[in-house]
């Protein structure tokens, strides 16, 4: 293994210098036949070239999106180093950035590495799920980012921007269909330019999942069903000072069953005798019934709408008014024994709103001194209930009835918050800023034993019918940054930057199943110190770019979750943690038809303080790649691109967890391929992921029944073949 893992990173290193990342690919359309296309980003709550931007920043373009056949947000994880997303059986993400993120093991926490959607910040580890398509672009930003984004973004943030209507009517229609599983989908967008001041963007998009992994007792394949989305985008310019673009999204997703199944067993007769028929040993086949206790199944309904007003103040100053409210429902059940057997059925319930409004002041740039300046105001409320359903549950001489555990949370937080840039010279800047912070959460908690199923001194007689516990808690936090960049040439960049964040305190949504409350109810703030330096820029004529970033974070009280299959229960604690590592991403145009780009993230250190690695913090990531258009004809053009993607191997789990919690390094090699009809604007491509058929795990963690570990495997080969329709 470690000859293989020094080959990587001396051919990653060696290609990078003629590479770049994927994330940065055809952002914008007016590219030069010997330069690079130019990559515009508001990072800084104003545009900016990403060359000239002082941070380390990942760029995935809608083209990418669309190209790579991502349908959420936890598709770009291979195309952005250091970023790593895994997704547990209950349907919730776990994102981390350098290491460093939430676990999916309470679902109430808010994430370390904040999402925002068209300048909205989404703060529930659900929102992750939504549907990825028609976009501008995804900004995934590094480092300590509260200054500007605001709470729950220390390490990181990831920023959505919607595509708007274009400067004339139009649109796209766009099919495929998968050709080994049948999964199929339909999506398209219309741009109506009713007049010079007004027009809106109407897109939609239906997707049929099929699923790739086989359920023998329930004859079917799991994770199987649907989502669609629909989205409004209009910008009206009331008038020369005053503009408005507003967006209102509806979306579902419905999916029946789950791609977990047993992964490994420590007693393959005894789960062979439960009815697992294959012993836990077959990759993508499972043997699971929730009988009576109910379907196994993910449902979600969400909201997404955004206001955002912009006025001209006079003299290049502008205000800003942000507007957003977001909802969304959801429900999964999972067949957490795994088995035929109907012992333990489990089923997170989730309603969650929220509305924020923020107003900022935009200075002209240019000026010795430019700065922006604002306030926000957040108010949210979260409904959960987790229900567990014990049926002859080996515990204890067998477990029988239902538990209901209800957690009611309303949130109020008030930010202000400003950044300056000092412009000493020509090519020297100083940026400083803080955010002030006052986040006041009051939640409650109660475990009920709702159904005893005729066995009145089991479940009650363990866990009783716990009292109402209730708790609030006012966090004052302060977030600062401070970066000092130099411009050696004009389309490049030298900085050095330190920071600190916060992430809100949480609490705790589970208890262990003999304890009427959680343990620990209250987990403080989460404070990570953020130091870093970098180099970026374009060179060779502007046919080459390249980004290069060391770092390290400290991180006191570490909000670290995961399931203790011994305890049965969610473990959650509190631990100082230190990462530290290297990124680099580049691109390099060979000539008009060809385009070489590439990635890697090495963290060599990401630690607890009791010296255990962090979850979901691959030691080391690579992509490489090369793109390519080229004209066969007048009238035809053939592009695509070939790309391999490469992880070291990753904990599911911390190491103190039981089980088998590892995921093995593997390698993935995917391509596409299209044939485009200029005249017409007709495409046709297929396109294949995972061509080197590689499995390997996307989460594990130890059954509550034991006899081994259960988990997910990533998607196998697949082969879609589509079409589309430019007008």
């Amino acid at each position: 293994m470690a000859r293989t893992h020094g080959t990587i990173m001396g051919t990653a290193v060696s290609a990078l210098v003629l590479s770049h990342a994927g994330g940065a690919w055809a952002q914008q359309q007016s590219v030069d036949l010997e330069g690079l296309a130019e990559i515009v980003v508001t990072a800084q709550k104003r545009e900016t070239k990403l060359e000239r931007t002082p941070m380390t920043l990942n760029v995935v373009s809608g083209d990418q999106v669309a190209a790579m056949g991502m349908v959420e947000i936890k598709n770009l994880s291979a195309n952005v180093p250091g970023l790593t997303m895994h997704e547990s059986p209950g349907g919730l993400s776990g994102v981390s950035v350098r290491g460093v993120g939430t676990s999916a093991g309470s679902q109430v926490f808010e994430q370390s590495v904040g999402l925002f959607v068209d300048g909205i910040y989404h703060p529930r580890a659900r929102q992750y799920r939504d549907a990825l398509f028609d976009i501008e672009r995804v900004e995934v930003v590094k480092g300590n980012q509260g200054v500007l984004f605001g709470k729950n973004t220390s390490v990181g943030a990831v920023s959505v921007i919607s595509r708007g209507p274009g400067a004339e009517t139009g649109g796209y229609v766009q099919g495929q269909v998968e050709a080994n599983y049948g999964s199929y989908g339909l999506e398209g967008a219309l741009d109506v330019v009713a007049s010079d001041t007004f027009s809106i963007r109407i897109a939609g998009m239906y997707d049929d999942q099929k699923g790739f992994v086989r359920n023998y007792t329930e004859d079917r394949d799991e994770q199987s069903g649907e989502r669609y989305v629909m989205r409004g985008v209009a910008v009206w310019d009331v008038t020369d000072r005053l503009s408005v673009r507003a967006k209102a999204q509806i979306s579902r997703l419905d999916m029946t069953g789950t791609n977990f199944e047993f992964i490994t067993d420590t007693n393959t007769a005894a789960l062979q005798a439960l009815g697992v028929a294959d012993g836990g040993l077959s990759n993508y086949v499972k043997y699971e019934s929730a009988g009576d206790a109910g379907e196994v199944m993910d449902y979600q309904k969400s909201y997404d709408n955004s206001l955002e007003i912009n006025y001209d103040l006079g003299g290049d100053y502008t205000l800003t008014a942000a507007t957003g409210y977001t909802k969304f429902d959801f429900t999964n059940s999972f067949d957490s024994d795994s088995t035929p057997q109907t012992y333990l059925f489990s089923q997170f319930n989730e309603k969650f709103n929220q509305f924020t409004q923020e107003i900022r002041v935009t200075s002209p740039a240019g000026r010795t001194v430019d700065f922006i300046a604002g306030a926000l105001y957040l108010h949210s409320k979260t409904k959960y209930n987790y229900l567990t359903f014990y049926n002859a549950f080996p515990v204890l001489g067998g477990l029988y009835g239902t538990i209901s555990q209800r957690f009611n949370q309303k949130e109020d937080t008030f930010a202000g918050f400003g950044q300056a840039t000092w412009h000493m010279t020509e090519t020297l800047q100083f940026m400083v800023g803080g955010r002030l912070t006052t986040d006041k959460k009051k939640a409650d908690f109660k475990k009920t034993v709702i159904d005893d199923l005729g066995y009145p001194t089991g479940l009650v007689a363990l866990v009783g019918n716990g009292p109402l516990h209730e708790e609030d808690v006012r966090d004052t936090t302060f977030d600062f940054s401070g970066t000092l960049s130099y411009n050696p040439t004009p389309g490049s960049t030298l900085y050095i930057s330190a920071g600190q964040g916060n992430k809100g305190s949480g609490f705790v949504n589970q208890a262990s199943l003999a304890a009427p409350w959680p343990t620990t109810f209250l987990v403080p703030v989460e404070r990570a110190t953020t130091f870093e330096a970098g180099i970026k820029g374009r060179f060779l004529d502007n046919r080459a770019y390249i980004s290069l970033a060391a770092y390290h974070l400290d991180i006191k009280d570490y909000q670290d979750s995961f399931y203790n299959s011994t305890a049965r229960a969610f473990q959650v604690r509190s631990l100082d943690a230190k990462s530290s590592g290297f990124e680099a991403e580049g691109q390099f145009k060979i000539n008009a038809a060809l385009t070489a780009y590439g990635n890697l993230a090495w963290n060599p250190e990401a630690k607890l303080e009791n010296g255990e690695r962090m979850q979901r913090s691959p030691r080391f990531t690579s992509l490489l790649g090369l793109r390519y258009n080229v004209a066969l004809s007048d009238t035809m053009t053939l592009s695509g691109f070939g790309q391999w993607v490469h992880s070291s191997s990753l904990l599911h789990q911390p190491a103190s967890a039981p089980g088998d919690n590892w995921s093995l390094p593997y390698d993935v090699f995917s391509a596409r391929v299209q044939l485009t009809y200029e005249p017409a604007r007709l495409s046709v491509y297929v396109a294949g992921a995972n061509l080197s058929k590689e499995v390997y795990r996307t989460f594990a963690f130890g059954s509550p029944i034991g006899m081994g570990v259960v988990g997910a495997l990533n998607d196998p080969r697949t082969i879609t073949i589509g079409v589309r329709k430019d007008f």
